[in-house]
């Protein structure tokens, strides 16, 4: 039977995540790789795996969740080692940079403090250090309805992580700050998107088979604005300006650079031998018009029969706050064609930001050996007062009917090595 607990979990996830090397190596080379095949979104809206990827619109697809990914670790001193990490998977600005997740060095100042620094982990949530190793999780992919609208997987920075006993457990509290360049898709165009500063705060509790966490994470946006290739229409056109003068109020308050945003998250994890209970929840809170705060959470439940686990999840994700009130032009402007489909254009692509949907999913994962996995899954999405901003659109579909419901499948092959 696959014992799936929290000491065994994170002896098999060290294969793969910060792996102990022995006195005699000095090198270990570790990897993992996954071969998912998922059949998502429709004509109109398109399945986002996550921001930095291309959606999915519709039919049977390799790219979009398959990554393969290879890690050195190398002893450089008896408290000093050194890790890189490489996962190769389709983007939308695919190079060395991206595909290059993790490249720090390590010092282990004693046994409760370590220091990092270089390229890591963004400890924003229960999956930081393994989201794309789909062996180490059961699902055939990370839940979408919390994962899609989370960009951040690394930075280039620095952390420090103190640990103690604690009534039975280990206690650790990490801090950590950098920035990150992360390519975000929109219904216009890809941008390329700095943060900086990165900076945060992780707190996990491990006791027995349970392990809880709670991070707190703040970023400014330093370059990179998705909004400009709407508003600079807007600015250009003399007589838009006359019968819209708050146009220029509108194209100040969507500038992106300079907007602040925060993320809290707080996540359980319970693993024994026959169960795997997982839950997170995260709220994020949005300087920016454009981009609503959003509140996002699941719960997922696995039973362990021999070498398979049948499991379940629910979860939903929903913008919350003030929307942006766009104030339209005024009659005699919106009597005018092309200034009504100014104004409706911008009104779409707002309420193409606005997200209210919640899944139900299903699925099995079936242990072939204790290094590979074969996964099913299926779900359905329904997307509650036609909010479809956790999906993309084309311009041509801002205006397509949204469907009730869009349901997803996906068959995973994963394993480690």
């Amino acid at each position: 039977m696959r014992r799936f607990t929290q000491p065994l979990f994170i002896s098999m996830l060290s294969l793969l995540t910060v792996p102990a090397v022995s006195a005699s190596e000095s090198v270990k080379i570790s990897g993992f790789g996954n071969a998912t095949y998922i059949k998502s979104g429709t004509d109109d809206f398109g399945y986002k795996y996550d921001l930095t990827k291309e959606a999915q619109y519709g039919g049977w697809e390799f790219d979009t969740g398959s990554a393969f990914g290879l890690q050195l670790n190398a002893n450089i001193a008896d408290d000093v080692d050194f890790v890189v990490q490489g996962v190769f998977q389709d983007r939308i600005e695919n190079d060395l940079d991206k595909s290059i997740t993790w490249a720090f060095l390590r010092y282990n100042a004693t046994p409760n403090l370590t220091f990092r620094i270089g390229r890591i982990a963004t400890p924003l949530y229960m999956l930081s250090e393994y989201r794309d190793v789909g062996f180490a999780y059961l699902w055939t992919k990370p839940i979408t309805d919390f994962y899609a609208n989370i960009p951040i997987s690394s930075i280039d920075g620095v952390d420090v992580a103190y640990s103690v006993p604690w009534e039975h457990g280990l206690f650790e509290a990490r801090l950590f700050a950098g920035q990150s360049d992360i390519t975000i898709e929109t219904v216009i165009e890809p941008y390329e998107v700095s943060l900086s500063p990165v900076i945060g705060t992780k707190l996990s509790y491990s006791v027995k088979d349970w392990l809880f966490s709670a991070t707190a994470t703040t970023t400014v946006v330093k370059q990179g604005d998705p909004s400009t290739s709407v508003t600079a229409g807007l600015e250009q056109d003399p007589a838009l300006m006359f019968f819209w003068p708050e146009v220029g109020t509108i194209a100040s308050d969507f500038n992106f650079v300079d907007s602040r945003f925060y993320y809290y998250s707080l996540g359980a994890l319970y693993e024994t031998g026959d169960w795997t209970i997982q839950s997170e929840l995260s709220y994020t809170d949005a300087e920016w018009p454009f981009f609503p705060d959003l509140t996002a959470g699941y719960l997922s439940v696995g039973k362990t029969f021999s070498n398979v686990t049948a499991f379940g999840f629910v979860s939903k994700t929903k913008s919350v706050g003030d929307m942006y009130d766009l104030t339209p032009p005024n009659s005699q402007g919106l009597a005018i064609p092309d200034i009504a489909a100014a104004y409706g254009y911008t009104k779409s692509l707002l309420d193409a930001r606005v997200i209210n949907q919640e899944t139900l999913g299903f699925g099995a994962r079936i242990d072939l050996s204790s290094q590979v996995a074969l996964k099913g899954q299926i779900e359905r999405t329904w997307l509650n007062n036609q909010d479809f901003g956790a999906w993309l659109t084309t311009v041509e579909g801002l205006n397509a009917t949204v469907p009730d419901y869009i349901d997803t499948y996906s068959i995973s092959l994963t394993f480690v090595f």
